[in-house]
């Protein structure tokens, strides 16, 4: 089932040949009211292909940058020098110290949520090929017309993501169509059904264009409304060795 994935998305050997993905979108959504500054409306993020790294080009003002680096943040200038900066992030979205994250997030908080988000979401699905990924086929789902086959993941702790536990959507021609996770950092409570469509080729890789996020009911059914995360992928450039 993964073999036929990675060749519906563009095959394996063009994946393990990019280094680097920038993708240049639009962002739109519930979440994104809990941002700062400009609040990524439009985003410019470069993500590396061999580790967690994610930067950010403005935000969350122009000449800023924010990077997610193998789960630290930092916000920097332009230049590189290094503004504001946070270790082990996700420790604070629980306790005490989450009751203000329920509400708002300071720039660090939305450069390490947003960061771990779009590394995954690009690398995807080079990204089930890791060693450390547990894959196991699931039972087949009925979404309207098709019936899309589930793949169920379970990631390492050591991988910023936003569940251990996650279950890939995939029609008949191999595209992952839906994604559903607890986005952890936003609350235990926050289980949603990422939708995925307009399938689009840059640099050889297929990557979906249009994602929407949906709060996922206890019968794994996507509710209609609030639409949590809204994201357009203008275009992603892909860098290769």
């Amino acid at each position: 089932m993964l073999d036929e994935i990675l060749t519906a998305h563009g095959g394996l050997e063009r994946w393990q040949s990019a280094t680097a993905l920038t993708a240049h979108a639009t962002f739109g959504g519930l979440i994104r009211s809990r941002m700062p500054g400009n609040r990524m409306a439009d985003v410019t993020v470069r993500v590396e292909m061999a580790e967690q790294r994610a930067v950010f080009s403005d935000f969350p003002t122009t000449g800023r940058r924010a990077v997610f680096d193998r789960g630290s943040v930092r916000i920097e200038s332009d230049a590189g020098d290094v503004l504001e900066s946070r270790e082990n992030p996700r420790a604070l979205f629980t306790g005490v110290s989450g009751l203000r994250r329920n509400l708002r997030w300071d720039a660090l908080d939305a450069t390490y949520f947003a960061g771990y988000a779009w590394w995954n979401y690009l690398t995807t699905p080079l990204l089930l090929t890791r060693d450390d990924v547990e894959l196991v086929e699931g039972e087949p789902w009925r979404d309207g017309s098709e019936t899309w086959r589930r793949l169920h993941a379970h990631f390492p702790a050591e991988l910023h993501t936003h569940s251990p536990h996650q279950t890939f959507y995939v029609n008949p021609s191999g595209f992952i169509r839906r994604h559903d996770y607890t986005a952890q950092p936003v609350g235990r409570w926050a289980r949603a059904a990422h939708y995925m469509a307009a399938h689009r080729v840059f640099g050889g890789l297929v990557f979906p264009t249009y994602r929407r996020v949906y709060p996922r009911g206890p019968r794994g059914q996507a509710l209609p409304a609030p639409t949590l995360v809204a994201l357009d992928i203008e275009r992603v450039d892909v860098e290769t060795r």
